[in-house]
């Protein structure tokens, strides 16, 4: 993944796939890269990558998802 850097990681996949679908449906590409032990899915991380030119508006998507938690 070239030119892509990481912008969300959580030990969760159901949560980082959430960041993930937010992230397209917000004209985002994303990828989502499963780092979890297959045997132990509590040890390790589900990182989220976007392409280097998204990074701005990635950050402003977490931002106002971070807010919107914090709210309720």
């Amino acid at each position: 993944m070239k030119d892509w850097k990481k912008i969300y990681s959580n030990n969760s996949l159901a949560t980082a796939m959430m960041v993930t679908d937010l992230l397209i449906q917000n004209e985002v590409p994303a990828k989502l890269l499963d780092r979890q032990d297959s045997a132990y899915v509590f040890l390790g991380e589900v990182e989220v990558y976007v392409p280097d030119e998204f990074i701005n508006t990635a950050q402003a998507v977490l931002k106002t998802i971070e807010q919107n938690t914090s709210k309720g």
